[in-house]
């Protein structure tokens, strides 16, 4: 019975030291690969194929959103210069070539940390092995930038940064590691200028930094709120970023690409590009709609906040007393519109002077057949010419409505009176926004042609211009707005299909 037993026991023994071995291995294991085993995660190599950085991960992330322990290596002509330990704090992700940035110099190499929850680690290392980067002479330099750019040359020094020549624009260098410059910034000032010139938009720039820290932020007027300027205006952005992306491509400097000022009637609004990603000449549609957009707030903002245009609105007219002789000088000319009010007073708009085609007009009022007049406003327009369509009063005898013409009856502009029309507002009405084949905002509906109250709203008809050739689904259109506050803003409603004459 005894040797039954120790045989018995020796198996309990061997099989729980077995066990327990494995579990020491498995422990062990686990140990070695969650805090010891280094992974490669990522390896560049210099573009001479000189130097080979290779990137590991130490273990794994502490749990739960702990730091990532990491090595970088670096290898110089097969030697190994420098071995750096690091510590990556991203809310306990896995190490990935996302963590690092390398920019190869002519004396070392530029590396950069970084991780969602700290500040960017820069680390360099020289190619020689020593700890220190000594700066480089001005005959280096040079011949670095003339490996960038082509031919340059130095034209001074201020400090640690070097002056060079394109011959088209300058730039600065800093005599750092990787040779900081700002030939970019400097080309897209060059390409903006070139861009601009000739074209009737002038731009300026807001300068911030100094040297090579310098950037440039283009000012670019709009002149006007009429939707003509507003196509415009977008039409010469989305080109001039097309002119500058040629030569400078979005993908490699998206930087230079961030915002622009736009100078709206001596104010000041900052925009920043949407959707550049895929903005390319067959694709404008993103950006150029996005910047519509906002130019449209910026004119119905100026708009609104002015007081619905009176700033642009001469103090009410005296009357004045007119002469027999200005009287009939008057009664002897046509009104290019008219109209009769519920009390019998006739308003006349008299064409009293014209040039570059376009007429400048007086309203006169008269409640006996011409027999006696008064003048009401001698500017209704507001120091505009063009060619007066209509005007119309509505039943309270104050608030009226008047469209006039201009660009030879391409374009058309609303004016509105709340005083019999001793004074005049210009009225800002939003784009219909239809889509060009393009898929780029326009609006066709650039003509006012009545306004008219129905069931106790106020509506108003704009029609295409003398160019327009825009059919919705009915057939030609005009557009349909609507008034919630007796005409001094408007809202889109919809398309009207009209007969085109």
């Amino acid at each position: 019975m005894e040797m039954p037993m120790k045989r018995n026991l020796k198996k309990v023994l061997l099989i729980t030291g077995i066990l327990f071995a494995l579990i020491i291995i498995l422990v062990g294991s686990f140990w070695y690969v969650t805090e010891c085993k280094y992974t490669d995660i990522d390896t560049q190599i210099s573009p001479d194929g000189r130097c080979r950085l290779t990137l590991q991960m130490k273990g794994e992330p502490e749990w739960p959103f702990g730091s990532t322990y990491g090595r970088m290596i670096a290898r110089y002509d097969g030697k190994t210069i420098k071995k750096l330990d690091f510590e990556i704090r991203d809310d306990g992700a896995m190490l990935g070539k996302e963590n690092w940035n390398i920019v190869w110099g002519v004396a070392g190499v530029q590396v950069t940390l970084s991780g969602s929850e700290q500040e960017d680690q820069v680390i360099q290392i020289m190619y020689d092995g020593t700890e220190e980067f000594d700066g480089y002479s001005e005959e280096q330099i040079t011949a670095e930038m003339e490996k960038r750019y082509g031919n340059v040359s130095v034209c001074g020094k201020e400090g640690n940064a070097y002056y060079y020549d394109t011959g088209k624009f300058f730039f600065w260098v800093q005599n750092d590691l990787i040779m900081v410059d700002n030939y970019q910034m400097e080309y897209y000032r060059y390409l903006t200028d070139a861009y601009f010139t000739g074209r009737n938009r002038a731009h300026e720039y807001v300068e911030n930094g100094t040297g090579f820290e310098r950037v440039y932020t283009p000012i670019i007027p709009l002149y006007a709120s009429s939707s003509e300027e507003k196509e415009w205006f977008c039409s010469d952005v989305t080109n001039w970023l097309l002119y500058v992306m040629k030569e400078l491509p979005y993908g490699e400097n998206e930087e230079l690409y961030q915002r622009i000022i736009i100078d709206y009637k001596g104010e000041t609004f900052d925009y920043k590009f949407q959707h550049m990603q895929n903005f390319v000449q067959e694709n404008i549609a993103d950006v150029y709609n996005d910047l519509y957009d906002f130019v449209e707030k910026i004119v119905v903002q100026n708009y609104e906040e002015k007081g619905n245009g009176k700033e642009d609105v001469k103090e009410e007219t005296e009357q004045i007393a007119l002469t027999e002789e200005t009287i009939q000088y008057y009664l002897s000319l046509e009104p290019d519109c008219s109209c009769q009010t519920s009390d019998g007073v006739e308003y006349r708009m008299i064409p009293v002077d014209r040039a570059c085609g376009s007429s400048y007009y007086v309203l006169i009022a008269t409640a006996d057949g011409g027999k006696s007049v008064a003048m009401v406003n001698p500017d209704p327009y507001l120091g505009n010419g063009g060619g007066a369509l209509w005007i119309r009063f509505l039943e309270d005898g104050k608030t009226g409505f008047s469209g006039l013409s201009y660009s030879g009856g391409a374009y058309g502009s609303l004016y509105r009176t709340e005083d019999g029309g001793r004074s005049f507002d210009k009225v800002e009405y939003p784009s219909a926004k239809v889509k060009l084949p393009d898929g780029t905002y326009y609006n066709p509906f650039v003509m006012p042609e009545k306004v008219y109250e129905k069931d106790g709203k106020l509506y108003m008809e704009a029609g295409q211009g003398a160019d327009g050739d825009y059919y919705g689904e009915e057939g030609f259109c005009h557009g349909l707005y609507e008034s919630a506050d007796n005409g001094k803003t408007w809202n889109y409603v919809k398309e009207i299909a009209v007969k085109r004459t």
